[in-house]
């Protein structure tokens, strides 16, 4: 009867193992969080946001970060204080309308990503304040947001065109002692225009990309379906012959059972 303890205990150990390998690539296959810390739908909350603005609508005044000869990393790690500041001072609707909920989203969007050090603040210690790469700006709502649209477009390049972790240090950029500039309606017209024409080529790679995307997730889904029902069977199939094995013991070691067996066939025949 002891014989029959290990041959169980085998037959379970091997289907647990099975599922713990199955379940391993799952737990590791995670990405860090800052790859998801912006998503395209953050960009098409924007997107939105911009399509409600009046057309012609009263010239704001705010404060932005010049591009100059920054990098897109400091950038961008420059320009979403502005962003932040610029969406609660300029942009105030009634709450439980849509485009508050709107404002909502890329707020908690920014203070997720500083709340998951995806992006560190600006150390005055180790580097300089980047205020002399601020300028006042003078501009519609709708073209202040196609720059926020901007920064965060290149923020999400940044997180999700590698796999290794962006470096943020910015201490030999912002250096750059140069007075801040102010631009007026018409200077910034022109950049808009030309930032929009960037945007429309970056709108068709996201949707190139999100095809891809689906198309992949879609394999991916069917093929884990497919090896999960493939492994099922592996699994059902062997702990019916474990129990088969389990009971044919059982028969084989009752005194005098399989006898009555044999004589019972006999006289069947």
């Amino acid at each position: 009867m002891n014989l029959l303890v290990p041959a169980d205990i085998l037959c379970k150990t091997k289907c647990l193992y099975m599922m713990v390998l199955l379940c391993l690539p799952l737990a590791m296959g995670e990405p860090g969080p800052c790859r998801h810390s912006i998503t395209r739908n953050h960009l098409l909350t924007l997107r939105r946001l911009i399509d409600n603005q009046l057309q012609n609508g009263c010239s704001i005044t705010y404060t932005f970060i010049e591009r100059r000869n920054l990098s897109k990393c400091c950038y961008v790690k420059a320009a979403l204080p502005c962003i932040l500041e610029l969406l609660t001072s300029h942009f105030r609707y009634t709450r439980g309308s849509e485009n508050h909920s709107y404002v909502l989203s890329l707020t908690g969007l920014i203070h997720n990503i500083y709340s998951q050090q995806c992006v560190p603040q600006i150390n005055e210690e180790l580097e300089d304040d980047p205020v002399s790469f601020g300028m006042s700006v003078h501009s519609t709502p709708s073209e202040a947001l196609w720059r926020v649209h901007g920064v965060l477009s290149e923020y999400w390049e940044l997180v999700t065109s590698s796999d290794s972790p962006v470096d943020w240090s910015c201490e030999q950029e912002y250096t750059d002692t140069a007075r801040p500039t102010e631009l007026s309606l018409t200077t910034v017209s022109s950049s808009w225009e030309s930032e929009k024409v960037s945007q429309t080529g970056l709108d068709v790679a996201l949707d190139r990309d999100l095809t891809f995307g689906f198309t992949m997730i879609v394999l991916s889904v069917c093929g884990g379906l497919l090896f999960i029902i493939t492994l099922y069977c592996l699994i059902t199939h062997k702990m019916s012959h474990c129990e088969y094995h389990h009971t044919s013991l059982q028969v084989n070691q009752i005194p005098g059972l399989h006898t009555e067996i044999q004589d019972l066939e006999m006289q069947g025949q």
